[in-house]
Order: C-alpha cells, then structure tokens, then sequence
C-alpha cells in the first residue's frame, strides 16, 4: 500500500468515524447529525481563533483563556457524546457549557463583546432539536431567563480585564458572524434534508396515483372519488405463467417480471396514460382519468402492441418467448382512493370487468377489443382485424374483435 493510499484510507476512517451515525443514534436525529457535527467543528475553529486574538491583545490573557478552555473541555465531552451516538445529552451538555462560557466572557469583558448572541443562538438551537417538547421549553426558557438577568446587571458593564478596543471590536464581529454560522449551518442543511424528504415522499405518492389525485388527497379530508364518463381499460396477462413460475426460482420468477413490467412502467410514461396496478402477473392501465382525452382507446391499443413487443423479447423456462393476452374495453367508471392504511387510486365498475373478461377470452399476442372499443380506433389500428362473436361471463354474447 503506498503514502497515498495510506493517507485517503486513514482519512476515510477518521470521515467515518466524526460524519457517519453510530447504530444507537437515534433515528429522529439522523437527518441533523452532520449538520450538527459541522456546527461543533466550526464553533471549535473560532475558539482557537478568539484564543489566538486574546493571547496577541491581551496582556492579563490567562484568566479569560482559562475560563474559556475549561468551558470547551465540556463542550468536547458532549461532542464525542454526540459522536458516540448520545444525541440529546451531548447536545445539552454543549449547549449548557456554551451558555457557561458566553457568560463568563460577558463578565470579564463586558456586554459589548456581543457573547449575550449566543443566548438566543443556543437557546434556538435546543427548540429545534428533537427533543421533548418539556424539556426544550424547560432548557431554552431557562437560557432565556438567564439572558434577562444578564441584560439587566451587566448591560453597561466594561468588564473587569482591560481589552483594547480593536480586539472588542473583533470579538464583537466573531461573535455576530459565528453565531450565525454555528445555528445556520445545522438549521439550513436540515431545511434542505426536509425539502428533499418532501420530494421523494412526493416522488413516491406520484407513483402510486396521478399528480392530480395526489395533490387532491394532500388538500382534502375528504375521500376523492371521481366520476369518468368515458375511459379506455387494458388489461394484460402473462399466458401460461402458472406453469413458469412453477417450473423457476422465486428469484427468477421476480426478476423477469421486475425487469419486464418496469419497461412497461416506461412505455405507460412515453404515453401519457395511468398504470393503476399489477395483481401477480396481470398488468392494468387506464386512459382518460384524471383529465378526459378523445384518443383513450387509440392510445392503449398503440401502447398494447409495444407491451406485446417488449415481452416478445423474454423466454420462459423453455426457452419460448412470454406471451401477452390483453384485453380492452372502453365506457363509464368510478375513480377514488379507498382505505386509510397502504390506500391506493383505484378504478371501479363494468367496463373494468368487462376488459378483464377480454383478456381472458383472447388469444395469445393479439389484443382483444370490445365493439365499443374498436368503434373508436381509425382504420390504420384495425387492418386485419378478426371479427367473433364470444360468449362472455356476465355479458352473454358479446362481437369483439382480435387485431
């Protein structure tokens, strides 16, 4: 292993070991740990800055240092409590150590120096950590109290070290900008963790029902039914998966419908139209629902005959190519998201039974239309067609056609 390997694998160790989460963290935390550790960090720096400054300025410097360092041997403790995984009572510890030493600073300075910022700092910061609601109103208030009676006797106070006024003045600055920095740091890279959560919660709700509905379940109490006077139903079927899935691994089994059915996930995308579910190895999809479209039943028969492509291209345990049967039925159904727990947008009422009953009496590799269908479909769809008449459960005698 040479220097340079060496090197990126002992930094590697120490990243891991200050901005990776131990087990026990807990989990309501996680979203902050970095956050917060880069808050301990910076505040680290500008105590070794304010140090320097002291030791260069002031000549009774070892009392005001002294005090200091004490102060950060505490917030150290709680910084590797935090490391460790002991969130809340690192956090605390620090905060109240900080309180500490901004107190002592005001003491032996003055108000002036503007140590009296990290009252409201630390005190904010506890509110915004996930601890219990009494105990962060117990802590900030008592911060806050504490910070009255400071303005109260020390307001006018000079302090009792003789300071230069350029280093007042620098402490003054350090203290505006690095309270600033120590809660922005936690209190922005948190915000940006909670708009990035929003996005993928409402990545992953946008996967499970249209944009509109979702935007509708977020807004109303109320359960969302909708009523689709015209739409166009596909449903698909593996032909003879039974026996597949019989004769393969679980593992295969999932593999081959992951692989085929996300390829079909890209097609329903490519046309605009909803994947409502898959039940085993059926494939449902729906045109006109949410927003009404005149080319429903066009739409699915074009996108039927790509899924039937693309399934074309997978064997089964025979080394035979996957065959779709598929069935399409076009009229009125009822819309809604149902149940409070794993809910789902569903689609309701006869036509969805009907295009499943298609299916079910089609052929394998051709598309099963009803008359209400293929009535839709301009002649370029429906060359070749295959004109029967077919007994269908529930409906008797239906003319339907196979294309």
């Amino acid at each position: 292993m040479n220097v340079q390997s060496e090197i990126y694998t002992l930094f590697q160790h120490y990243s891991d070991f200050f901005f990776k989460p131990r087990k026990r963290y807990p989990k309501s935390w996680s979203p902050a740990f970095v956050a917060i550790q880069l808050g301990f960090f910076a505040g680290g720096v500008g105590l070794f800055g304010r140090d320097a400054l002291l030791f260069l300025t002031v000549q009774d410097w070892s009392l005001i240092v002294g005090f200091e360092l004490g102060f950060a041997a505490i917030i150290g403790v709680g910084f590797l409590m935090h490391t460790c995984g002991y969130a809340p009572a690192g956090v605390i510890t620090s905060c109240l150590a900080g309180v500490g030493s901004a107190t002592a600073f005001i003491v032996l300075l003055g108000w002036d120096t503007m140590f009296h910022l990290w009252y409201v700092n630390l005190a904010v910061l506890l509110i915004a950590v996930p601890l219990g609601v009494i105990l962060k109103a117990i802590l900030a208030g008592l911060i806050i109290i504490l910070y009255g009676g400071m303005f109260f006797y020390f307001f006018n106070h000079d302090g009792y070290i003789n300071v230069p006024q350029i280093t007042l003045n620098l402490l003054g600055l350090s203290n505006i900008f690095g309270t600033l920095l120590v809660l922005g740091i936690p209190m922005g890279m948190y915000s940006k963790f909670l708009v990035e959560e929003r996005e993928i919660s409402e990545k992953l709700l946008h996967n499970i029902m249209p944009k509109q509905i979702a935007e509708l379940l977020k807004n109303s109490t109320e359960p969302v039914a909708l009523e689709n006077p015209d739409i166009s139903v596909m449903m698909a079927d593996i032909v003879n998966f039974t026996s597949f899935s019989d004769q393969v691994s679980a593992e295969k089994v999932v593999s081959l419908l992951n692989n085929m059915f996300s390829r079909f996930d890209d097609v329903v995308l490519e046309h605009n139209v909803e994947k409502i579910k898959t039940i085993g190895d059926a494939y449902m999809v729906v045109a006109g629902l949410p927003e009404p479209r005149i080319d429903h039943a066009q739409v699915l028969v074009k996108m039927s005959a790509k899924l039937i492509e693309i399934a074309d291209e997978y064997n089964d345990h025979e080394g035979n190519p996957i065959q779709l049967r598929i069935g399409i039925h076009s009229g009125p159904a009822v819309s809604g998201v149902i149940g409070k727990s794993k809910f789902a947008f569903d689609v309701w009422g006869d036509t969805i039974n009907t295009a499943a009953r298609l299916e079910s009496n089609g052929e394998p590799g051709r598309i099963h239309l009803s008359k209400k269908t293929f009535d839709q479909l301009h002649s370029d769809l429906v060359s070749g067609a295959k004109s029967q008449s077919v007994d269908i459960k529930g409906k008797g005698v239906m003319k339907t056609y196979l294309i």
